[in-house]
């Protein structure tokens, strides 16, 4: 099968992020700070029991008419003359139940996310283990943690199959790479695009970075896994849901450079539960 990339260069020129950008990006350090300009800096620094529990956002657009998606992560409340609120935890959102036909696009294979490949099939069995979806996904996303062990490639947007043979990658990679994997097992899956309170793949503290990670549908409940950095967290926004293509690029930047984290208030750690 021949493998499938996207340049990452070419993809952001598209978008015009730059506007006096004129060639692909080269090199990992001009891709770093492809990203590091679509960070979005954090109104204080956010510590660890907060991102375990609930964060209240108050986003905001700046020169779009921008929106965000309800998921079973996040919810949208009210807009002002300030902005959009949004409350983000594990189980926070009010998304309704995709249909049989929504939820069955969501199993099939496409270009980006291959999850017909034979090789691919084969090394979701030997990882799939568990009862629940959740157990299962978090399986499957260790495995993808330990199969990228080549490096962090930036300049690329590389498919499912193609991130598996080369074993590198960045947050795009292993999303596609964990989409596929589920989705050869059985698991609909889609990717979700936006920012996360990390400085893994910028190299900055303190911001939201430019992130994709992946939602899993357990039966009842659309469930984030993240494969790039150590999972799922109230820093995570999502901006986008889709398939994976770069079709969706255009969008996603367009956000992106808009938003603006207005503040992040009413932010509380998760109550602990017993055993």
């Amino acid at each position: 099968m021949r493998p499938r990339s996207w340049p990452l260069g070419l993809a952001l020129l598209l978008t015009s992020i730059d506007t006096a950008a004129t060639q692909p990006i080269a090199t990992d350090q001009e891709a770093r700070r492809w990203a590091q300009a679509l960070s979005v800096a954090s109104p204080y620094k956010i510590g660890a029991a907060a991102l375990a529990g609930q964060i209240r956002y108050r986003i905001a657009f700046d020169g779009i008419d921008g929106d965000l998606p309800e998921t079973g992560e996040q919810r949208i409340g009210g807009t002002d003359g300030t902005g959009h609120e949004l409350i983000v935890c594990v189980d926070c959102g009010r998304e309704a139940a995709p249909t049989p036909r929504v939820l069955a696009g969501y199993t099939r294979a496409n270009a980006w996310i291959e999850s017909e490949d034979p090789r691919l099939r084969r090394f979701a069995a030997r990882n799939d283990r568990g009862r629940s979806v959740e157990q299962r996904m978090k399986r499957l996303a260790d495995a993808v943690r330990r199969h990228l062990d080549a490096g962090i490639d930036f300049r690329h947007y590389d498919s499912a199959a193609t991130a598996w043979e080369k074993r590198s990658g960045d947050c795009t990679e292993a999303a596609l790479l964990l989409a596929a994997l589920a989705r050869a097992r059985g698991i609909p899956t889609r990717v979700a695009s936006g920012l996360a309170y990390s400085s893994r793949f910028t190299g900055r503290s303190h911001v939201f970075s430019p992130h994709v990670w992946v939602q899993a549908w357990d039966g009842e409940r659309w469930r984030s896994y993240d494969a790039g950095l150590s999972g799922f967290d109230a820093g995570h926004i999502a901006v986008h849901i889709g398939d994976g293509t770069p079709a969706d690029f255009p969008r996603i930047i367009a956000s992106l450079r808009a938003l603006r984290i207005v503040d992040a208030t009413g932010v509380r750690a998760r109550p602990a539960t017993a055993d």
